[in-house]
């Protein structure tokens, strides 16, 4: 659990360890579940392209759904506290021809469910379907390859043309960009401090939202990202009132709830592996104890600016998730998250608006 009782400076919000984080279910027995969307009607009353598209990422009622559990699926999913979009890679083993066709033709949304057995399991992934391969494996399996992007329609195919007024504040700027777009999104969850920037002049928002989207988090000092369909901005300062999904804690990660190997520090905050855990989440915290952790040696040997000293770990272990990977297999090991994490808050986690210190 995390103790709210701490003051908080005005530069950033420290967090710490009461021990009693959140932990995993201690009964190892996987569940999952794969769901494909896919129209049973062909799209009419689409004009053109960028119509037709819009048109094809919606969900009607002849629609049906494919769950293909019972098959062997493969998948990695990367999902980062950026604006960089999520992103999920499957592969599933030997379907009968007409629902393969169904998929690679009229397929355009993919749910994966993963976990453990009593209560450690959920999403892992909410998406579109933008790409669809076939290939033939050992000469024997055929592989439906399916690439699948978080919020692509948003992010890709969005476009806002509206104007604002002197005196609104950016919170009703991010409300109209995500509402008024031409293909809208619902808001998961919206600092506080936009409510605090009221703006000098009227303006106008012309174009896809994510230049529009980049400049609030800046000015807030903070990032955005779409996680399984809706829209996150924080601003780095901002409490532990609402994480990621709802949860109040941290996630706890030892021996004893799925970490495996040991976790290394790298120059922007540390690298762990653990069980799949669907509670590891974008911009969540996890509880890593400094005694897992191999420590990063500095590097020396050239002129003084190439001497490269390691971070301090975080002095509460407690650690903001930057980006996470989800890789499983259901009918093989693969089971696993892959987190990279940076320091809880100050300057480290700055670094998350530089591309070169992510996971991806």
């Amino acid at each position: 659990m995390v103790d709210n009782s701490l003051p908080q400076t005005k530069e950033q919000t420290v967090y710490t360890s009461t021990g009693q984080a959140i932990s995993s279910t201690l009964n190892w027995m996987r569940v999952y579940c794969v769901k494909i969307y896919y129209h049973t009607k062909k799209i009419t009353n689409a004009s053109d392209a960028k119509t037709y598209n819009q048109e094809f990422a919606k969900e009607i009622d002849t629609d049906r759904i494919f769950d293909v559990s019972d098959l062997r699926v493969q998948f990695s999913i990367r999902r980062c506290a950026l604006h960089y979009p999520n992103q999920a890679i499957i592969q599933i083993y030997n379907l009968n021809a007409e629902t393969e066709n169904a998929i690679i033709q009229n397929g355009y949304r993919v749910i994966v469910d993963a976990g453990y057995q009593h209560g450690n399991c959920g999403r892992i992934f909410d998406g579109s379907v933008v790409m669809c391969t076939r290939q033939r494996q050992n000469g024997v399996d055929y592989v439906l390859n399916i690439l699948a992007i978080d919020g692509d329609s948003f992010l890709n195919g969005a476009f806002c043309n509206f104007t604002y007024d002197k005196g609104e504040t950016a919170q009703q700027v991010l409300t109209d960009i995500c509402s008024k777009a031409s293909n809208p999104i619902s808001i998961g969850y919206s600092s506080p401090a936009l409510d605090n920037i009221v703006l000098s002049k009227g303006g106008a928002v012309y174009g896809q939202p994510k230049k529009a989207l980049e400049d609030l988090a800046r000015t807030i000092n903070g990032t955005w990202y779409i996680d399984n369909g809706q829209l996150y901005m924080f601003a780095y300062s901002d409490g532990n009132e609402r994480f990621p999904g709802g949860l109040k804690q941290a996630v706890e990660l030892n021996s004893k709830t799925g970490l495996v190997g040991n976790p290394q520090q790298v120059n922007y905050g540390v690298q762990a592996r653990c069980l799949l855990n669907p509670k590891i989440m974008p911009y969540g915290l996890i509880h890593l104890p400094s005694r897992y952790i191999t420590e990063q040696m500095v590097q020396a040997g050239g002129p003084p600016k190439d001497f490269e000293a390691a971070n301090t770990l975080d002095p509460e272990e407690i650690y903001r998730v930057c980006s996470v990977t989800f890789t499983g297999d259901t009918r093989g090991n693969e089971w696993y998250s892959d987190i990279t994490a940076v320091d809880q808050g100050g300057d480290m986690m700055s670094m998350l608006t530089d591309p070169s210190y992510t996971a991806n």
